[in-house]
């Protein structure tokens, strides 16, 4: 399957508004219950920030997913790796993990995930381990 990535544009925010939704609905509101209008000014506020380093996810010219990032000196904080359901469980998502790592040139790469997640298991296969424990989530570094 041919994926390719491009730079978020204001086209994209519905899209990310969804599928963030899509990814994180089932924790959010399993722990804290889901608001819609909490959700939207929290998206709304996050986007401001995440759009300067957001990349869309594409396979056959559809928009099947998004990345974004923060820098820290040197060290890479994943923000969100999120892919429609459909597209799951295909290597899409190690795919771009391993390459997004690969090519970043930072020496650290952290991020933060719910714990009922099972993309866990992917994260320890490629050499995160964890270094802090919240109520809800992991907290995972990788050393390079």
């Amino acid at each position: 399957m041919e994926i390719t990535m491009k730079k978020y544009t204001p086209v994209d925010y519905d899209f990310v508004y969804q599928l963030k939704k899509v990814c994180y609905y089932p924790y959010v509101s399993e722990i804290w219950g889901w608001d819609e209008e909490k959700q939207t000014d929290y998206f709304n506020a996050f986007m401001e920030n995440a759009k300067e380093n957001m990349n869309i996810i594409y396979s056959r010219g559809k928009r099947i997913g998004m990345i974004n990032w923060s820098v820290d000196g040197d060290t890479c904080e994943l923000e969100n790796i999120c892919i429609l359901p459909e597209y799951r469980n295909q290597g899409i998502g190690s795919r771009l993990l391993a390459e997004t790592i690969e090519s970043s040139g930072f020496s650290k790469v952290r991020l933060q995930a719910f714990k009922k997640n099972p993309v866990i298991h992917l994260y320890h296969r490629l050499g995160f381990s964890i270094v802090e424990e919240t109520e809800n989530h992991y907290r995972m570094l990788l050393e390079k």
